[in-house]
């Protein structure tokens, strides 16, 4: 089903797409995972990135390899000036140079996506990563980097350690396979909640999440990393996903317990996913538990495409570019483009950051249960005295077909607003 755009929307929106505003990767690691100070640093992202490729080339997610093959760029430049035995100079550097053209190989094929030359190159490239690391010692090559959760450019090679600013324990350093959409694996994750037994419409409700492990153990604070400035970030909609809150839990003092509260508008039922990182993987996991009843998702009445919404006296709108024209395709990475303007059309630009961003999307889809979480490209923000708007620019990758309700949130003086559209992702 295409967008059922009226014809000065398809004018506004030709428009709209065709004067994008300049995007960065949205690549949000610290600055020493692209520029590592040692050859155990250097090592330790090659070995991590190498792991993302080979995951992105298994799942035919091709378009995002380019992003994760470039980050051994740094690391074998590092590498090729390491000091090694003199006879095993001219060894390192034709490795090195092997190395770098293979990655140039493997990113030109995935943005081809050329599935089998990406194979290929991979190969190739692990080959001659074993034979450069045949050079080093072992435990350089295969050892772990740990960095701390709230400053993460403080790396060390000891476990055990900690922060040299907030004497935090280090964790070991994770790099995320994909920094658009992560393919949920097998859950190591579970929530529960205890929350009033009947939810008032309007009435603050104050909630106890409780997080463990697969096994039961209790999830503490330092067993997640810091996303967004919040290791617990907290998404809750009703059964007609009409109702939308985006908060924070903050720890209640118990093994595993964290709270957070909200004003329902309705007396519910409820459903609550916390959007958490473990630091075990560093990969994106949603568990989620109901409140305030039998939670039964109900069908939308109306599942026609909606890229208007008129929230707290503002106007926003969006459209999307690659894939299949202006639809939504289903397992493509596509551009979401935002644009923000006031009650008399003039555009925003005092968008204020809230939780390092300029805006917050989240994606729900009709099955109650498949959750994307967006955030604009060019990462993290981390001053309060910047702003942004009218325009800001999201990576998507929709897992798969179906009605899904976006809820975009931005700060406008002082203010959260929240605004929603409804898309049909199709083939």
């Amino acid at each position: 089903m295409r967008f059922r755009w009226f014809p000065v929307l398809v004018l506004a929106a030709a428009s709209f797409l065709a004067k994008p505003p300049p995007l960065r990767a949205d690549v949000p690691l610290p600055a020493c995972v692209l520029s590592p100070g040692s050859v155990a640093e250097a090592w330790n992202v090659i070995r991590l990135a190498t792991s993302n490729v080979g995951r992105l080339i298994h799942e035919g997610r091709l378009t995002e390899v380019a992003e994760q093959v470039a980050l051994c760029s740094p690391s074998l430049r590092l590498l090729a000036q390491a000091p090694v035995a003199p006879e095993q100079h001219a060894r390192l550097s034709e490795l090195t140079a092997q190395a770098f053209r293979h990655v140039n190989s493997i990113a030109q094929s995935g943005m081809a996506q050329s599935g089998k030359d990406a194979e290929r190159f991979f190969g190739d490239l692990q080959a001659v990563l074993r034979d450069a690391g045949a050079l080093f010692d072992p435990k350089l090559v295969s050892g772990e980097i740990y960095q701390c959760r709230a400053h993460p450019d403080f790396v060390l090679p000891e476990p055990d350690s900690r922060c040299r600013k907030c004497n935090e324990p280090l964790v070991v350093r994770r790099i995320p396979y994909s920094f658009i959409y992560v393919q949920p694996g097998d859950a190591t994750l579970k929530l529960a909640a205890a929350a009033p037994a009947a939810l008032a419409a309007g009435k603050k409700a104050e909630v106890t999440l409780k997080l463990e492990t697969i096994k039961g153990a209790p999830v503490n604070p330092a067993d997640l990393l810091v996303i967004h400035s919040q290791p617990v970030h907290v998404l809750i909609a009703d059964t007609a996903l009409g109702d939308f809150h985006a908060t924070h839990a903050v720890p209640a003092g118990r093994p595993g317990e964290f709270v957070f509260s909200f004003e329902p508008a309705g007396a519910g039922p409820y459903r609550v996913w916390a959007d958490v990182v473990p630091v075990a993987t560093g990969l994106e996991e949603l568990p989620f538990t109901d409140i305030g009843g039998a939670y039964a998702p109900k069908e939308a009445a109306d599942k026609a495409d909606t890229l208007l919404a008129d929230a707290g006296g503002f106007h926003f709108q969006i459209a999307f570019a690659g894939g299949n024209g202006s639809q939504v395709t289903a397992r493509q990475i596509q551009l979401m483009r935002l644009n923000v303007t006031d009650a008399s059309g003039q555009p925003v630009r005092r968008l204020e950051p809230f939780l390092n961003a300029f805006a917050h999307v989240t994606a729900i889809y009709d099955d109650h249960r498949t959750v994307l979480r967006l955030h604009p490209a060019g990462g993290d923000i981390l001053r309060d005295d910047v702003r942004g708007g009218p325009l800001l620019g999201f990576k998507i990758y929709p897992p798969r077909t179906g009605f899904v309700r976006f809820f975009c949130q931005v700060r406008i003086d002082g203010r959260i607003v929240t605004a929603p559209f409804s898309v049909n992702v199709t083939e």
